[in-house]
């Protein structure tokens, strides 16, 4: 019985917890809560998508509040999983008004004609975050949207 009863009193200790977490909360507030709480922010491109929650201004660029893993797969050939191998730790940056370059390709017509293309734009510091909460079985709840600024790199803490 007692054991019912703690098992309660934590469950009900949760959802006050949980209830208290809210649009007004802090963002260490919900960095720390964790648990069933995800961040739903925007992303920055260094090669690959990294989260906005995770970079900090650094003068004209963005970049990484800690090194990233770079990995590769490394697979052979075969039915077995696929494994990755990390081969190298970075700290990863784009400029905050960037220029990327690629080539569109369209292979219609039994040829393919290739064009290069260029994409400008400038990322903001100030974002739209969701916050949702994760329920049993893989579903998920939305709470709120919540603005995020990028900190400077001096003040950064690692989330």
């Amino acid at each position: 019985m007692k054991k019912i009863v703690m098992a309660l009193a934590a469950l009900l200790v949760g959802q006050t917890a949980s209830a208290a977490l809210s649009a007004n909360s802090s963002w260490e507030e919900i960095f720390a809560a964790k648990g069933p709480y995800v961040i739903h922010a925007p992303v920055v491109y260094m090669g690959r998508a990294i989260d906005y929650t995770f970079v900090c201004r650094d003068g004209d660029s963005l970049r990484t509040k800690a090194p990233v893993d770079v990995v590769v797969n490394d697979s052979t050939l075969g039915d077995g999983p696929t494994k990755f191998k990390t081969v190298e730790t970075l700290i990863l940056s784009t400029p905050i008004n960037y220029v990327h370059k690629e080539d569109f390709c369209d292979a219609s017509y039994n040829k393919v004609v290739c064009t290069p293309m260029t994409y400008t734009g400038t990322y903001p510091m100030t974002v739209n975050v969701k916050v949702g909460r994760k329920l049993n079985k893989g579903r998920e709840v939305f709470l709120f949207n919540k603005s995020y600024t990028v900190p400077n790199c001096d003040n950064a803490s690692v989330n």
